[in-house]
């Protein structure tokens, strides 16, 4: 089996290999390493990378999975959040150890592994505390969003960060409480005494655990930092490629291109977000929100 088929499975990996179009031996940026399927994936096609994660746990399982590419120079780790970007680039080719960067790669989606952590608090099917935390460094969980904001604060949470149409009702329920809620279980049964069981596909506490993972890690506040510094570190022709899978994060996205093109920066490439074929979505569910955009610098 192959390492990619062992990592994490990285989502529109074909259709992101043929917009990264790689040519051997040039740089290239994985911005959200994860796992490490797109990154595995670029260096057999023998593209350098330089891969960006802040948590830990993908760093260690790095270097561990990829040490041979590591060991002769054709990946570089960085465990930074990816909104240090241009200061990181621009430090590595000071000392000539990278040249100019043809692409870069954002898959702002959160890894599996991640969602499934029974300690992180990102998945509502175990019990856990409600941290949520994808750097530990981070000083506020989602347990404290939880105690410290007021109803309305959560409210607007709730609504704007994962479309919560029950938002008013379970940020009251929340404030109401006699007990601070702590426990992944605690929260979802809270918005299961709210909405009922589930219907469809989605379980009822998908939106607000999607909300509070978003607050926690500033998700949408991440990518309008790092956005420009892309557009500036990439060479002429070089292309930025963004999968998304929150309107929220998709809006920025768009404004952001449009915007790029109207100041003659370059080209937006795809007129309409690329979705996954229905080949992918049946061995990747994951997949379904995801929405790719790719922009070309002049």
């Amino acid at each position: 089996m192959s390492l990619t088929k062992a990592l994490h499975q990285p989502v529109m990996l074909t259709t992101t290999l043929e917009w990264l179009a790689i040519k051997p031996g040039q740089w290239y940026v994985d911005a959200t390493f994860g796992r490490g399927g797109h990154t595995q994936a670029m260096l057999q096609q023998k593209a350098r990378v330089i891969a960006f994660d802040f948590d830990s746990e993908a760093i260690n399982y790095g270097k561990t999975h990829l040490q041979r590419f590591i060991q002769t120079g054709k990946l570089i780790l960085i465990r930074r959040n990816f909104d240090q970007l241009q200061e990181t680039v621009a430090n590595l080719e000071k000392k000539g150890i990278v040249s100019a960067i043809s692409a870069i790669l954002f898959d702002f989606g959160t890894s599996v592994d991640q969602l499934k952590s029974k300690e992180r608090g990102f998945s509502f099917a175990h019990e856990a505390p409600l941290d949520m935390r994808m750097d530990q460094k981070l000083a506020v969980t989602a347990a404290d969003l939880l105690r410290f904001l007021n109803e309305k604060q959560l409210r607007q949470l709730f609504w704007q960060y994962g479309g919560e149409k029950k938002a008013r009702a379970i940020a009251h329920a929340i404030k109401q409480t006699n007990q601070p809620i702590e426990t992944t279980q605690a929260l979802v049964q809270l918005v299961l005494n709210i909405k009922g069981k589930r219907h469809g596909k989605l379980h009822p506490a998908t939106k607000v655990f999607q909300a509070l993972r978003i607050a926690v890690n500033s998700e949408l506040d991440n990518i309008i930092t790092v956005l420009p510094q892309a557009i500036e570190i990439l060479a002429s022709k070089g292309r930025l490629i963004a999968i998304s899978f929150h309107e929220g994060e998709d809006r920025l996205i768009k404004q952001t291109f449009k915007s790029w093109q109207l100041e003659n920066l370059g080209k937006i490439l795809t007129k309409k977000p690329l979705t996954p074929n229905e080949q992918e979505l049946s061995f990747n569910q994951r997949a379904r929100s995801a929405k790719l955009r790719v922009f070309e610098k002049i």
